[in-house]
């Protein structure tokens, strides 16, 4: 789903929260792979109470908090980057496999 322009500040906070939850589920300091970033990012902008939790949290006191896993952005997020990661996982073995 692609929002209009005028959601550029929302969509760019949407990025940041999932690129520091990435990091502290993976515990790697590097960002995720683009595709990740953008379905993960989309699965927030895609829900009104999920950009709503996002936009709050961009606007907390401590931004480097991602939030505590009992806040359903974090598990819902949290989830999907781990489904998108096991995908690609999957994708990945079924092609060396040819």
């Amino acid at each position: 789903m692609i929002f209009p322009v005028e959601d550029t500040r929302l969509r760019l906070q949407a990025l940041v929260y999932v690129i520091k939850l990435y990091d502290e589920l993976t515990a790697e300091n590097g960002a995720s792979t683009l595709g990740t970033q953008n379905q993960a990012v989309d699965f927030i902008l895609a829900n009104p109470e999920r950009r709503r939790a996002g936009a709050e949290w961009a606007t907390s006191i401590n931004i480097d908090e991602r939030g505590n896993r009992r806040n359903p952005l974090y598990r819902n997020t949290s989830t999907i980057i781990a489904e998108i990661a096991r995908t690609r996982q999957a994708s990945r073995r079924s092609r060396s496999l040819r």
